[in-house]
This record gives C-alpha cells, sequence and structure tokens, in this order.
C-alpha cells in the first residue's frame, strides 16, 4: 500500500497501519484495495500478457465477522480473476485474536477454491511452528527482520538455513522478505532458497508500469 499525502507526497504503509485495527476503517481499506488490484489485474489480462500471482494482505480485525472469504470471492467472480493468481497473507497474530475460528473457516474455504493462502511476518508473533500444521499454509514468508541480520549473527543464519530444510520437509514455499544487498542473495541462494522478495529486485511501482514488466518478461522468454 502507498497513498500521496499533497502535503508530504508519497507516503508508507506505515503512516496508515493504526487504520487496521480498526474494523469499519480496516474493512474499507481493504475493500479499496481489492477492487483496485482486482481491476488493474483484469486490464492486464485482457492484454493478453501472461499475469503473475498476485498477494494481497489481510489484516487480523478483518476476520471478526464470518463472512470474508465469501466477500473475497464474490469481488474474485467480478472481476473475472482466476483463483489461482492469487494470494493471500495474513499474519501470525491473526491465529491469536478473538475470531480465530473465523480465520480458519475462511482460509479453508478460499484454499479449497484455489487461492493460495501465505503466512506472512513468519517470527514476528508467538507459537508460530503451531500455525504450520493447524492452518492450510502454501507458503510462509520469513520476516525481513532475519535477512538483515544474518550475515553478522551465526545464530540467525542458523534459524534461516533450518527454515529452508522444513520448508522442504512440510513441502510448503519459504520466501525470504526484504532482500537488500546481493550478499544476502547469494547467502539465501547458498542456503538453499528459491525465492525472495525485496528492493534488491524492484522498488513498489504503479500499475502502467507492472504492465510493462510484464510485456518485457515475456518478451524475453520468447
Amino acid at each position: 500500500l502507498r497513498w500521496y499525502c499533497p502535503l508530504k507526497g508519497m507516503q508508507m504503509p506505515d503512516t496508515v497501519s493504526e487504520a487496521f485495527n480498526d474494523y469499519e476503517l480496516a474493512t474499507k481499506l481493504s475493500e479499496t484495495m481489492q477492487m483496485k488490484v482486482f481491476a488493474d489485474m483484469s486490464g492486464w489480462l485482457a492484454s493478453g500478457v501472461d499475469v503473475l500471482p498476485v498477494s494481497l494482505n489481510a489484516s487480523p480485525i478483518e476476520f471478526l465477522r464470518d463472512n470474508y472469504a465469501e466477500t473475497f470471492l464474490r469481488r474474485l467472480q467480478m472481476f473475472h480473476i482466476p483463483h489461482h493468481l492469487i494470494e493471500l497473507e495474513v499474519t501470525e497474530h491473526a491465529f491469536n485474536k478473538h475470531g480465530s475460528k473465523y480465520v480458519l473457516r475462511a482460509l479453508q474455504m478460499l484454499k479449497e477454491m484455489g487461492v493460495r493462502i501465505s503466512l506472512d511476518d513468519f517470527g514476528t508473533g508467538h507459537s508460530s511452528f503451531t500455525h504450520l500444521m493447524d492452518y492450510p499454509l502454501d507458503c510462509i514468508k520469513l520476516d525481513r527482520d532475519f535477512i538483515r541480520r544474518m550475515n553478522h549473527e551465526p545464530a540467525i543464519l542458523g534459524i534461516v538455513e533450518s527454515m529452508g530444510i522444513l520448508g522442504q520437509k512440510l513441502s510448503i514455499d519459504i520466501i525470504a522478505e526484504g532482500i537488500e544487498t546481493e550478499q544476502q542473495r547469494q547467502t539465501l541462494c547458498d542456503s538453499g532458497y528459491h525465492l525472495g522478495q525485496g528492493f534488491l529486485f524492484s522498488q513498489a511501482v504503479e500499475a502502467p508500469k507492472v504492465l510493462n514488466m510484464l510485456q518485457q518478461h515475456a518478451t524475453l522468454n520468447l
């Protein structure tokens, strides 16, 4: 999420993070973002390019009413978005809130319909490993703090390496977040990681530039 302030220019997500602790604000912001993303994806698909999967975040408080999955699927249908092109990201905090049974029901329904489920910012909550078996996860995103520290702290590097092995054993994709340097990328490759995200690869870009990137990607693969 990026938003433009007339006085301060482009703003980062942490400037509005408190809004996602209020149900009405969180659901309205989420609806606005989903409709915008799905509209953009619909346009890319109509242009004929191969669209890569897109991840969307879900705030824990959005699950306090037991209709999250139905609403999400209805919006996908509205824009004719294939379900396999969508990944929903939740954090460990969603599993510790009141209404966690609603979270489980929503994630199970979405997964059954072909939406990928990702556990975001892994390692920042509590009882993390419990959630790996209890929830229908396709992917774990290892928090950027581990990536930032791993080349300077052997214990952290050990955790990163162990998570790579665990992902293979559980058949869950492990994605390293916050890769900013070539050294970090190489360390992760040496540790068996195949997937990562971060500013080393790209800054956040606007929708028209995404289309150009997809077209360039298609040209390179001809």
